[in-house]
């Protein structure tokens, strides 16, 4: 779960009956679980819809109006949404630096769930919400309404066999980032056998909806079959948005949330095939349902490992290059001492500026310094004059943009811990111009503690 989620413990649900009035009619749906504390009956669907409700009312302010025969967002959803939201909230603060953010929101749903708790959330954020259905927009619309968000999200109807991305097309603003909860299925039998193995939420609400195509009924969760089936399953709906983004570079994120872990390793060979290696994935835990988000951009800002990584060793081999690498100095006393090392090198590679340079709150026994470099002129080809160091007046942006932070022995960390430098890319174009960057820094950083000690 992430960290910002206040719904790390499940809520007291007659405390919440208490406070919201409609949802007191299924206090009879309310009971005693095995550890004495009172919870609901997830697989009552009027129950599920009221404390969906209760909690957009309490925690975010938001009322919400959901039609029987469209996907209601129960609150184990609800907690992995907030868990998606959050992961963008983190991307964008890493790599937009726009004073008003522009989003996407495909597929929107009846609830506009995304555009609504982003906005709640982030008070500078905008919306486009989109959606195929038009009885899924209509409601979406009320409930932006009466939530007074209309001036801040756009809700959109688009035609089924156009662009998924058709508002990237036609508006004359740039977005800073697109969200996307696909349909996970490919067929009423995916349904069926989703069901049958509990892939998703042993605790989702379910109902019967005919399948046109398969000539009979599949259990679903809530909602209408264009929400829940799409030919070919999230991966295809998602590799139709990655196709059709590689004509909208400036798009600064593309994301989505996937169902099925199996999902990802077609996405980053579609990725790898289109030389995309600007990537993040990331996992949502909530009890036993598992959910998945992957990103992608064309843009030179990077994202720090904590965002972009995963360990999990199914996924070992796709998952994206660190963008943070670690160097030990056991030579250094203290992070005072290896900071000084530091900027002993810095100054004397030409084309190199750091632009800040203060201790971080996260961490007390460390500073960090943003190291901005115009040119390569640390790599061996360059100090052989085989490469330009010459920068043109009219080269704006960095050739590599990057934090080192010093951080050294506490009083809470055993002796034998060495200092390090962490390396952390925020832009670039180019992986070993990073790469190289780090190791060259470390070998002078080596050499100076060595000849000059505590004296720096």
């Amino acid at each position: 779960m992430h960290p910002r989620n206040p719904y790390n413990k499940p809520p007291d649900f007659a405390e919440l009956a208490r406070r919201y009035p409609p949802l007191r009619p299924q206090l009879s749906n309310v009971f005693i679980n095995h550890t004495g504390s009172s919870t609901i009956n997830f697989k009552s669907l009027p129950a599920q819809k009221r404390l969906t409700e209760a909690l957009f009312r309490l925690d975010y302010g938001l009322s919400l109006t959901l039609p029987d025969d469209r996907l209601c967002p129960p609150v184990g959803n609800l907690i992995y949404r907030l868990n998606y939201v959050l992961w963008v909230q983190d991307i964008v603060k890493s790599t937009c630096g726009s004073a008003t953010v522009r989003g996407l929101d495909i597929g929107t749903g009846a609830s506009a769930i995304y555009p609504l708790l982003a906005c709640g959330i982030e008070h500078t954020w905008n919306f486009v919400a989109t959606d195929i259905d038009e009885r899924s927009v209509q409601f979406a619309k009320h409930n932006v309404f009466q939530n007074s968000m209309d001036s801040r999200i756009v809700v959109e109807r688009v035609q089924t066999d156009g662009l998924i991305l058709q508002p990237l097309h036609t508006s004359l603003m740039d977005f800073d980032f697109t969200m996307c909860n696909p349909p996970f299925y490919s067929s009423a039998e995916d349904v069926s056998r989703s069901a049958e193995f509990k892939e998703f939420d042993p605790n989702a609400v379910r109902k019967t909806v005919s399948c046109k195509a398969c000539k009979r009924n599949s259990p679903i969760d809530s909602g209408a079959e264009v929400e829940i089936i799409t030919p070919g399953g999230e991966t295809n709906f998602v590799a139709r948005i990655f196709s059709q983004s590689l004509q909208l570079l400036r798009t600064k994120w593309y994301t989505s949330i996937l169902g099925k872990m199996s999902s990802i390793p077609d996405l980053v060979s579609l990725f790898r095939e289109h030389n995309v290696d600007n990537y993040a994935i990331t996992e949502f835990v909530q009890g036993q349902t598992r959910h998945w988000a992957i990103g992608w951009s064309f843009q030179d800002a990077r994202l720090p490992d904590t965002f972009a990584r995963i360990s999990n060793p199914t996924l070992q081999n796709i998952i994206p290059s660190r963008n943070t690498l670690h160097h030990a100095f056991p030579g250094a006393r203290s992070a005072n001492i290896l900071a000084s090392a530091l900027r002993n090198v810095l100054v004397f590679i030409s084309g190199v500026t750091v632009t800040s340079s203060a201790p971080p709150a996260i961490y007390d026994h460390s500073s960090t310094m943003l190291v901005h470099a115009r040119s390569n002129a640390w790599s061996r080809a360059a100090r052989r004059g085989k490469l330009p160091e010459t920068v043109h007046a009219d080269q704006e942006l960095p050739v590599l943009r990057c934090s080192v932070e010093c951080r050294g022995r506490s009083s809470y960390t055993s002796s034998d811990i060495a200092c390090e430098l962490l390396f952390t890319w925020v832009e670039g174009k180019d992986r070993l111009v990073f790469e190289s960057f780090a190791s060259h820094v470390s070998r002078k950083v080596t050499s100076t503690l060595q000849e000059f000690g505590d004296v720096i």
